[in-house]
């Protein structure tokens, strides 16, 4: 369906009339519809939020471990229904910390402020532990000589 989310408003014998979140009204042959995956979001029973954070490599096993308990602790709200929070990956400039988080289908603005929450907490945790984001380091090494002027 060429990537529109809405509201249908009419269905005709020949297409189908929906209302974007943008607020525009798509007029989509139906043929179209029968030849599209339809995900009605009216149906879904959760609400998912993922964090993905990338940390520098100088940050201790004794960081890593204080931080995955505080974002435990920080998704341990009546709201956050289901959560998995871990160690995902080394790779060669960071570990990847990866939390998945979900909620009923609660209203959008209410997951938005939930979200907005946890990652400010997380944000405010990070700080407290002194723990660098990967790619922050912006110092930079000079190999060779450099020729005098």
């Amino acid at each position: 369906m060429q990537g529109y989310t809405g509201t249908v408003e009419k269905i005709g014998l020949r297409s189908t009339r929906i209302r974007t979140d943008h607020k525009t009204y798509v007029t989509v042959p139906n043929k179209q519809m029968v030849d599209s995956i339809m995900d009605n979001l009216t149906l879904r029973t959760q609400r998912r939020a993922d964090l993905k954070l990338e940390l520098s490599l100088s940050t201790s096993p004794a960081q890593l471990q204080q931080l995955l308990a505080e974002i435990k602790r920080i998704t341990s709200q009546p709201l956050i229904i289901n959560k998995v929070i871990y160690l995902n990956d080394i790779v060669s400039n960071a570990f990847i910390v990866t939390a998945e988080y979900y909620t009923n289908a609660i209203p959008f603005a209410e997951f938005v402020k939930i979200k907005e929450q946890v990652n400010f907490e997380v944000i405010k945790t990070i700080s407290a532990l002194k723990i660098e984001l990967a790619g922050l380091n912006t110092e930079i090494r000079l190999k060779g000589t450099i020729p005098a002027q």
